[in-house]
């Protein structure tokens, strides 16, 4: 019998799997733990570590969320799933493969329309939205905001408009 460690691990494997591409850790952490309860909330990160440890899982600086890291699956990572595959019940695997097929796009849209701000010296506060694709910057508008909460408001509004806003400046930009 596999220890329960184990398991929640090879589920982390198997959601990164599924997953397919690069995703950030904040993010399939609230996947994982927060929105569907699938990996204990206070193991989750040591069980990150240990996959990463193991290089069962590559992690690399997301370049727009400064202090997260980007996370996937590696070769060796899907050589051992592939190994325990059936330890994982597959009710589970059925739940997790739907979850993410109905949740990818909106998981893809937190990590591909990114708002950040940060303070100036004179109390405003410069916005950067960014479209990205991968690590690449598509798309960055930059701009000053007089307060905090008008950054936030940015930032809340970003995740809905950005595609809009992007095809439009494309549309007006390139012939």
């Amino acid at each position: 019998m596999i220890d329960e460690d184990i398991k929640n691990k090879l589920l982390i494997l198997f959601i990164l799997d599924k997953y397919e591409t690069p995703i950030n850790q904040d993010l399939l952490t609230q996947m994982c733990c927060v929105e569907n309860n699938w990996v204990p909330y206070f193991c989750f990160a040591h069980f990150i570590d240990e996959l990463i440890g193991a290089r069962f899982v590559f992690s690399k600086p997301d370049p727009h969320n400064k202090g997260d890291n980007l996370l996937t699956i590696s070769e060796d990572g899907k050589v051992c799933l592939s190994y325990f595959y059936s330890s994982i019940f597959k009710s589970v695997r059925d739940d997790v493969a739907e979850y993410i097929k109905n949740n990818k796009v909106e998981y893809q849209k937190k990590q591909e329309f990114v708002c950040s701000s940060e303070p100036n010296g004179d109390g405003t506060y410069t916005v950067r939205c960014c479209v990205l694709n991968g690590e690449i910057t598509m798309f960055e508008l930059k701009f000053t905001v007089p307060t905090k909460a008008k950054a936030n408001s940015v930032a809340a509004k970003w995740q809905e408009s950005a595609p809009e806003v992007y095809k439009t400046y494309v549309e007006m930009m390139i012939d």
